[in-house]
Order: structure tokens, then C-alpha cells, then sequence
């Protein structure tokens, strides 16, 4: 049975009710219908049948249109590289003045959506730009052009990422919460489900139990583990990864792409 199938079937149940009961209000207030949206379907079962009760289908909308075209976009960042230590106010006033009238706020989102959004990230492009013609590169710039948002490893078992995830509670069972560790260099992956609260002593088994063997079997060794500070991630969870020489590092919190 589809949604639309599902939606008529409830419709048609309400006006049969109403007509049984003889009462329009207790059944509106027994399925949580108001009473203008019942009249409205019961015309419309009068007129069509049951087709008229079948839920109006809905075609894509079309999207907001873009507040800035192609060509009046280039010239904003034209005008922001030319200035690269004014703001999004300078550059709408500039433009202004040349008869193209953009809001600073609209400035600042088209820099951003082009990673222009701040003055250190204008001046890291004009000097990468020069960078071809006089072949220098200064570290701030090449720190700014650095993708430092990501976790990296070279070898297999250098790194394995540990997080919890609950999953909810389930009906007859209880809390469920779901581990996963990803290799950094490979992606790999493995999973497990545990029923009730998730424990350090559960997380270190995840570990000891499923990962390691897999590690040991590819001819690989685990070597260091990133967390972030849960509960799950500490005291037993500690004791047994520093006993296999497991180094254990966390992230900064709510920065999960931390490398240390």
C-alpha cells in the first residue's frame, strides 16, 4: 500500500464513522481531524467519489533563482581581489557606484561560497597567484591553502578512529548503542551493537576482541586509537590499550577532524 493509499483509506474511514455515529464533532475529535477539513472532504467524496479523497500529488517546486547572476558574481570577486583587505561593505559600495546595487550581506555570501569569505583567504589567493610568476610562497599562505580539516595515516593500523552512536530503544530490548572503528588509511571498517549503556569495558572488548585479531590477520599492528572524551573512552578502555601499547588520543572537543 503507497502513502496515497494509505491517506484515502484514513479519509474514507472518517466520513464512514461520521456517518454510522451520526455525530461529526466526536468523530472529528476522535481521529484529530478539525471539522473544516472533514466538510471539505466529504464534498468532495459527494462529487467524485473516492477518487476525491486521494491526496493532491505534489510535483517538485522550483528553487529560489539565484540573487546574483554569473557575470555580476565575477565582479564581485574581482572587486574583492582588487581590494583584498576591505570587506563585503567596500566591495557593495564600489560596485554601487559603477550602477550594480548587491547588499553587503550578498557579497559576503557569494565570497563565502567561493572560499573568499575572509581577508587572510583574498591574500592567500593573490599570493598564490604570484607565486607562478616570481616563484615565492610565504608559510603563511601555504598554511592557509592547507587543508587542515582531516585525518590522515599512512599505513594501516597507525590509526583507527573509535566512536559510539546510540541507536535508540527498542521495543523488548532495551537501549542500543552501536561502536564503530574506521582505519584512517584504509577506511575500513567494523561494527558492533550493544544492548543497554555502553561501557569502557565494552568499548576495550570492541577493540581487543574484533579489531586486533582483524589487524593481526592482514599482518598489520595496531598502533594508536583517536577518541573524543566519553566515558566509554576511558579507565578500563585506558588500562587495556596502554597494556597492548595502544597510544590513545582525543580530539579537541567539537573538533573531530583533530590529528594530535
Amino acid at each position: 500500500m503507497t502513502l496515497a493509499e494509505s491517506i484515502q483509506g484514513f479519509r474514507q474511514r472518517v466520513l464512514r464513522e461520521a456517518v454510522r455515529t451520526g455525530n461529526v464533532a466526536e468523530t472529528c475529535r476522535r481521529y484529530e481531524v478539525s471539522r473544516t477539513r472533514f466538510y471539505r472532504w466529504r464534498t468532495r467524496f459527494a462529487q467524485y467519489g473516492a477518487d476525491g479523497v486521494i491526496p493532491k500529488r505534489r510535483g517538485p517546486h522550483r528553487g529560489r533563482p539565484p540573487a546574483v547572476s554569473v557575470q555580476d558574481e565575477r565582479r564581485v570577486i574581482a572587486t574583492a581581489l582588487a581590494w583584498p583587505t576591505c570587506g563585503p561593505q567596500f566591495v557593495s559600495d564600489w560596485l554601487a557606484r559603477e550602477g550594480l546595487v548587491i547588499a553587503a550581506v550578498t557579497v559576503w555570501r557569494v565570497l563565502r561560497r567561493h572560499q573568499l569569505g575572509t581577508r587572510l583567504k583574498r591574500l592567500a589567493v593573490l599570493e598564490h597567484q604570484s607565486a607562478h610568476v616570481q616563484g615565492l610562497l610565504t608559510e603563511r599562505t601555504a598554511r592557509a591553502l592547507r587543508k587542515t580539516r582531516h585525518v590522515e595515516a599512512d599505513v594501516p593500523g597507525e590509526l583507527l578512529s573509535l566512536d559510539t552512536f546510540y541507536v535508540g530503544r527498542l521495543k523488548g530490548v532495551g537501549k542500543v548503542w552501536h561502536i564503530t572503528g574506521c582505519d584512517v588509511a584504509s577506511s575500513h571498517t567494523w561494527a558492533q551493537l550493544v544492548i543497554g549503556e555502553v561501557t569502557a569495558a565494552d568499548t576495550w572488548r570492541f577493540v581487543d576482541t574484533h579489531v586486533r585479531p582483524a589487524y593481526r590477520a592482514a599482518g598489520w599492528s595496531l598502533q594508536r586509537v583517536l577518541t573524543d572524551g566519553g566515558h566509554e573512552f576511558k579507565g578500563v578502555f585506558v588500562t587495556g590499550c596502554a597494556r597492548r601499547q595502544i597510544r590513545v588520543t582525543r580530539t579537541k572537543p567539537r573538533h573531530a577532524w583533530t590529528r594530535r
